[in-house]
């Protein structure tokens, strides 16, 4: 008897520890791995130089940063914190198109397009779903 209960135990202890594993797999991303993320997309889309890449990194970073930011500043509102990350968007987007040649712009383009279309598929996917229940 004491042996089964030592070993609900143990198992019990094993399950709260994996589960606390994966409770903490879930937390956001942080600034340096979002940047690194766009970064490397960028890169791979655009076939970046080194030297651009040099460039568009503190823009990049500034832009995460800033949308983060508005995050925490309309975080309830969501029409003004639509209307600041849009506002960000075309500024950031300026600054990046600046630092590439035409033939990155278009894929630039191209990428920004596929990433409005892939959260608008997201943002129907959300409200479809959660209206079906």
């Amino acid at each position: 008897m004491k042996k089964i209960i030592l070993t609900l135990g143990i198992c019990i202890v094993s399950l709260i520890g994996v589960q606390a594993q994966q409770s903490d797999a879930k937390t956001a991303p942080t600034l340096d791995q979002r940047v690194d993320k766009m970064m490397t997309s960028l890169t791979s889309t655009c076939s970046l130089t080194p030297d651009q890449v040099t460039k568009l990194k503190p823009i990049v970073t500034e832009a995460i940063s800033e949308k983060m930011a508005n995050k925490q500043k309309y975080g309830s509102d969501k029409d003004k914190l639509k209307q600041a990350n849009q506002a960000l968007l075309k500024e950031s987007n300026a600054k990046i198109n600046a630092v590439l040649n035409a033939d990155q712009q278009s894929k630039f383009a191209a990428f920004e397009q596929e990433k409005k279309s892939e959260m608008q598929k997201k943002i129907n996917a959300n409200t479809t779903g959660g209206n079906q229940k």
